[in-house]
């Protein structure tokens, strides 16, 4: 017995000499390597503190990589939810076979936007957006999926579901009034949209290469539609180069249309000129579409030949904020019944109007001078009379040479928009 309490001193004696000697190192000034040693001995003894160790640890790790996912994931979106009602008067004939003028009915609806951005390192980006909507039926669905790639810190390279808008041109650009048969229900469109070169093609994706230097940028594009029939002609080609030059921007561009499916489109040319002037933008655009190049010395090697000029300036200086657009487009078509066609299109708002400077005032109008029609709209906006509220009263009106009678629409709505 005595043997044993002899035997268990002396090792409760060593374990007490080791202690101190360790203690007196560790004063020493080696700290780190203490805490390290005394972390491995806890871990070893005491197993609830090794659960908790290891919890801890782990927490650290998902920080870290919550910490890293944040960084490199950018989320942002927008929402509007729009109420109201529209009065339409125009001559249409219904099914029946009888004349309906008038038209009185309500409309409702949300559209919501989700954007991601991933930014794993300044040369590589990666680009979506989720758009999903109420508007006569439900609607989701990928708007943009694309990726930016800096190559050899020389190369930018862009490709995926995505737009691409070249040019200066702002309303004869549009889609929404020209290039369609009518728009908002009744009022017929003034002309083609022959400004936006990339508009006919309907092509959800699209892949850009830049290259710029100290003068300018030259650029490569394809777009096209997803199809395992990877096939040359299946592919819209484009290059341009863009320059200044005494104070001037200068765009040079061409297009390639693809063969397949629509055979019948040819080659496309064009110059864009911008120069700011006395505070004022001003812009022109030239395009040309060759039908056989052949016969540029004729009129038969032209699908169609367009200038547009326009002007643009806002005065933000003073209460309230003034702007305006003003676009003068001529078209020459050999094959139309109208060769020579000429359009001019204006769009114009005050804002900041009233005493709490929360009231917008803007026109728009489009006109064919050659066929002799057109629309103008008038739109009044009241902001801030609900949080992130909206009160918007548009009239508009069609009238000349394709209207039997004019046409006239009348709505007020309410107006939900918030940006996150």
């Amino acid at each position: 017995m005595f043997d044993k309490m002899k035997k268990l001193l002396l090792l409760l004696s060593f374990f007490i000499f080791s202690s101190l000697a360790f203690t007196q190192e560790a004063e020493a000034g080696d700290f780190e390597e203490a805490d390290d040693f005394d972390l491995l001995f806890e871990n070893a003894e005491d197993v609830e503190e090794a659960v908790v160790t290891e919890e801890t640890a782990a927490e650290n790790k998902v920080q870290s990589v919550a910490s890293a996912f944040s960084s490199m994931v950018h989320f942002s979106g927008n929402f509007k939810g729009e109420v109201g009602l529209l009065y339409m008067h125009r001559k249409n004939v219904n099914e029946a076979g009888e004349e309906d003028n008038d038209d009185i009915s309500g409309f409702f609806s949300l559209k919501n936007t989700l954007n991601m951005s991933i930014i794993p390192s300044p040369v590589f980006t990666v680009h979506g957006s989720l758009e999903t909507g109420i508007d006569n039926g439900f609607t989701i669905g990928v708007s943009s999926l694309y990726f930016n790639y800096l190559l050899l810190n020389r190369l930018y390279i862009s490709a995926g579901k995505k737009g691409i808008s070249w040019g200066n041109v702002r309303l004869f650009n549009s889609t929404s009034y020209y290039g369609c048969e009518t728009h908002s229900g009744c009022l017929y469109s003034t002309g083609p949209a022959h400004a936006n070169i990339f508009s006919e093609d309907g092509a959800p994706l699209a892949l850009d290469i830049k290259y710029p230097w100290s003068w300018g940028t030259l650029t490569f594009a394809v777009t096209g539609n997803a199809s395992t029939n990877v096939k040359p002609d299946n592919f819209n080609y484009y290059g341009s180069l863009e320059f200044s030059a005494l104070n001037t921007n200068f765009n040079l561009y061409v297009k390639h249309p693809a063969r397949n499916p629509a055979p019948g489109k040819s080659n496309l040319a064009g110059l864009e000129i911008k120069r700011t002037i006395l505070g004022f933008d001003t812009y022109a655009q030239g395009i040309v579409r060759v039908k056989d190049i052949n016969k540029l010395d004729s009129t038969d090697g032209y699908d169609y030949v367009v200038a547009t000029a326009g002007l643009y300036r806002l005065f933000d200086s003073f209460d309230p904020n003034i702007g305006f657009n003003l676009e003068y487009q001529y078209e020459y078509c050999p094959s139309a019944p109208d060769k020579h066609n000429n359009r001019i299109a204006f769009e114009g708002g005050v804002k900041r109007l009233g005493k709490n400077k929360n009231m917008k005032l803007g026109v728009i109008s489009h006109y064919s001078i050659t066929e002799k029609h057109g629309f103008s709209a008038l739109n009044f906006i009241v902001s801030g009379i609900l949080p992130y509220a909206d009160w918007s009263t548009k009239v508009g009106a069609g009238y000349g040479s394709k209207y039997d009678i004019p046409a006239f629409l009348i709505s007020s709505s309410i107006s939900l928009a918030l940006d996150y």
